[in-house]
């Protein structure tokens, strides 16, 4: 499952944008969906800014399917702080490794019940 880590401010920083959201980790996709929030950029390859309220991108995230896991808070000066979430998102079908480890449980539980089966037949020939 995917995770994503989500930083920004609560309090204004007084400016033209008083806010400022990082989000990092975030799929093609699901930038595709925010496109129509406004974005300062990016800050790295995998870290994208919005000029949002903290409040409005991760219920916009929470829309996509993702949902808060952690939170934390830094101080980072005097006048305001900083805070972090992480999110997660679950896959809307099984990771193709489940999918082998099932088929090959039932696989196993077919060829044991037909050996039951055989070795069951067998001894009712020994009678």
């Amino acid at each position: 499952m995917p995770y994503i880590l989500i930083r920004g401010n609560l309090a204004s920083y007084g400016h033209k944008n008083p806010w400022r959201v990082l989000v990092s980790g975030l799929k093609a996709g699901d930038i595709e969906q925010l496109k129509r929030f406004a974005c300062g950029g990016y800050c790295d390859d995998s870290t994208i800014v919005y000029l949002q309220h903290p409040c409005v991108i991760l219920s916009a995230l929470e829309v996509l399917g993702y949902k808060v896991v952690a939170s934390s808070s830094t101080a980072v000066k005097q006048d305001y702080n900083e805070y972090m979430w992480t999110m997660r998102k679950e896959f809307s079908e099984p990771e193709p490794s489940i999918v082998v480890e099932q088929d090959n449980i039932t696989n196993f539980s077919k060829e044991a019940m037909h050996m039951g089966n055989y070795q069951h037949s067998n001894k009712d020939d020994e009678v």
